[in-house]
């Protein structure tokens, strides 16, 4: 579902760069959630799961390659630095963004 979401989203006419790293973290939440969930998901389930969190990371990974991302959500107007804190980053990756 989140993945569907994500895509559908991103597939409108107005996507935002600002949108890129929320989607991210919140993909990465709900595969993390499913890969410890013994009771909704099975063995090869979690373990397609656990393939599809080391792929979201690789390209996570990527935009530490380019400022844009982190900027666009600095210059949010709804967003700025407290998407940040509450996504409780650790402050070497905030001072890194900013």
């Amino acid at each position: 579902q989140i993945l569907k979401e994500a895509t559908t989203f991103f597939s409108t006419t107005n996507p935002s760069v600002a949108a890129v790293i929320p989607a991210m973290d919140a993909i990465d939440e709900a595969f993390a959630s499913g890969i410890v969930d013994t009771t909704e998901f099975s063995g090869p389930v979690r373990h397609a799961l656990s393939i599809g969190k080391k792929t979201l990371n690789k390209y996570y990974g990527l935009t530490d390659d380019s400022y844009i991302y982190c900027m666009a959500i600095v210059l949010h107007p709804s967003r700025k630095l407290d998407y940040f804190c509450n996504a409780e980053w650790p402050d070497s990756w905030v001072e890194a963004a900013v």
